[in-house]
């Protein structure tokens, strides 16, 4: 036997015995093959970011995928503060400028005014301007004139303003009247002697075209009122040109007045 050739030391079935009961030992307190179970998927774990890396590595080369990404985030930041500076350029652009050329005014002819049925101020008129049929305008004359005054009138109408309802009514253009400071005067402007019904009112110096329709949103007539007046012969003026027809000048009976 083994016990014999070796002299009196340890059997073969002994040295098995202690083998296996030091394996149990291990794998109960997490010995040295469990240590290296753990390194190996410890091993495995790390290798994961790896991959990861490569896979961006595909997206932006390599290992400078997430440099590529804060490039791009870079761009996005760059592009932002160039469209914000376009914007702050666009706002900083000043407004066109706007004369009394965009407006559209002729001479015309009160054919007919009656009170207007819902408002104690207004008259509704209708006036011949050339166009084949009168053009229905309501003005706040009520106060001012005597509508024996109003009937068979020569008047200067602006004809492009957007039509809007007063009271309930359309009205499609304005009567252009001259007024004292506070309003307690208003007198509704005469284009001269002999001017043609339809005939368009112009302005020396101010040679451009009227636009369409003239949108109150826009606030292009407030513009312009601040020039509009009398003289002191009661000429009708923007900017010092006068109101101006094929036979002579609009005027009013009050003298250094807004024009509205």
């Amino acid at each position: 036997s083994l016990n014999e050739k070796s002299g009196g030391g340890p059997s073969f079935s002994d040295m098995y015995a202690a083998f296996e009961a030091f394996e149990r030992a291990s794998a109960a307190t997490g010995g040295p093959g469990a240590a290296k179970g753990k390194e190996q998927k410890k091993g495995k774990g790390t290798d994961a970011p790896a991959d990861g890396a490569k896979g961006k590595g595909k997206g932006g080369g390599g290992g400078g995928g997430d440099g590529g990404g804060e490039q791009k985030k870079g761009k996005k930041k760059d592009k932002g503060k160039k469209e914000k500076g376009k914007k702050e350029e666009k706002k900083a652009a000043p407004a066109a400028e706007v004369d009394v050329s965009i407006l559209d005014i002729r001479v015309g002819k009160i054919v007919e005014v009656e009170p207007h049925p819902e408002a104690d101020g207004l008259y509704l008129e209708q006036i011949d301007l050339g166009e084949g049929k009168p053009r229905q305008v309501i003005s706040g004359l009520r106060k001012f004139v005597e509508i024996e005054d109003m009937k068979n009138r020569d008047v200067v109408v602006i004809l492009n303003l957007k039509p809007a309802k007063m009271r309930g009514i359309m009205s499609n253009g304005m009567v252009l009247c001259a007024s004292n400071d506070d309003h307690t005067k208003v007198d509704p402007l005469r284009p001269p002697e002999g001017a043609a019904i339809g005939e368009k009112i112009t302005f020396e110096g101010f040679s451009g075209e009227p636009i369409e329709v003239i949108n109150p949103k826009k606030k292009l007539l407030e513009k312009l009122f601040p020039d509009l007046k009398t003289d002191a012969d009661g000429v009708a003026t923007y900017k010092g040109a006068v109101f101006k027809a094929s036979t002579g000048v609009c005027k009013a009976s009050l003298q250094n007045a807004w024009v509205k």
